[in-house]
């Protein structure tokens, strides 16, 4: 049976302070690695914080600027270690702005998503994705098929089942969920795993931060939560900072689609006539 110990580390960026965000962020990682840990995921805008509207442009990541990269320690962490982490930054790229998941691995970033879907005034703040992309990451005896997407994202079915139907058997989610919604993501999260017969890492961060547009504090939920592809929480953390780790057992994937074949029953053909026909 192909097992994998996968870890989230929900903690609490402060706006604008890179470095000592940084600092935490390697703590948990690190902690999550020397506890067996062989995929870590970080929550949405880790190295930033989240509310920095007005200095967007100045945090981007420019992966082609080495020295502008905080991925650099992330990366050497996967080196040590033989493992990937899942990092949320905004992305610079061309002067467009996105907030974008990377795939950190021992040999640098294997890949990115792009959010599609923007909330709210993330609009005015970044571009937006265009691919749905699915990862294969290899260990010794096994590959694991991953996609992503990014906080407000969990409540798009459509893009967990597309992400399914590519292989997918892991769904990950990097989020800045607020607690006003916090129904909308434990019910979310749910559901995109037993849709979708994945396991879904629902990644969120907690705290708060004070947002110039709200004027006001933006409290965050937490309660990050690894779940099975029966919709069933494994584990689940509160509202403070911690570290979720869980072994995946992959053959479940499998079982469950079986056992309950929304996918395999999925009228593709139908589906889409429908959405053709609908007015964009």
């Amino acid at each position: 049976m192909s097992r994998v110990k996968l870890a989230s580390v929900q903690f609490s960026p402060a706006s604008f302070e890179r470095e000592a965000n940084m600092e935490k962020a390697v703590f948990w990682t690190k902690k999550a690695l020397e506890e067996g840990a062989r995929i870590v995921v970080l929550p949405e805008l880790f190295d930033s914080g989240y509310c920095v509207e007005d200095k967007d442009l100045e945090l981007g990541l420019d992966l082609n600027n080495s020295k502008s990269s905080t991925l650099a320690p992330l990366i050497e962490l996967s080196k040590i270690y033989n493992a990937y982490i899942i990092a949320n930054s905004i992305e610079k790229s061309k002067n467009k702005l996105y907030d974008t998941a990377y795939i950190l691995s021992k040999k640098g970033v294997l890949g990115k998503y792009r959010k599609i879907y923007l909330y709210d005034n993330e609009k005015k703040r970044f571009n937006k994705g265009k691919k749905y992309p699915v990862f294969e990451l290899k260990f010794e005896e096994f590959k694991v098929k991953v996609g992503l997407g990014i906080c407000y994202e969990i409540g798009f079915s459509e893009s967990a089942r597309f992400l399914a139907l590519q292989g997918a058997q892991i769904l990950i989610y990097p989020a800045a969920f607020g607690v006003a919604r916090s129904y909308v993501w434990d019910l979310a999260s749910r559901a995109r795993a037993l849709e979708s017969g994945c396991f879904v890492v629902a990644a969120n961060r907690c705290g708060r931060e004070f947002s110039k547009v709200k004027d006001s504090y933006i409290e965050f939920a937490g309660r990050t939560k690894i779940i099975n592809p029966k919709g069933e929480i494994i584990q689940e953390l509160g509202e403070y900072e911690g570290i979720s780790c869980v072994e995946l057992e992959l053959d479940n994937v499998k079982a469950q689609r079986e056992n309950l074949t929304y996918l395999k029953d999925l009228n593709l053909k139908l589906c889409r006539k429908m959405y053709k026909s609908l007015k964009a």
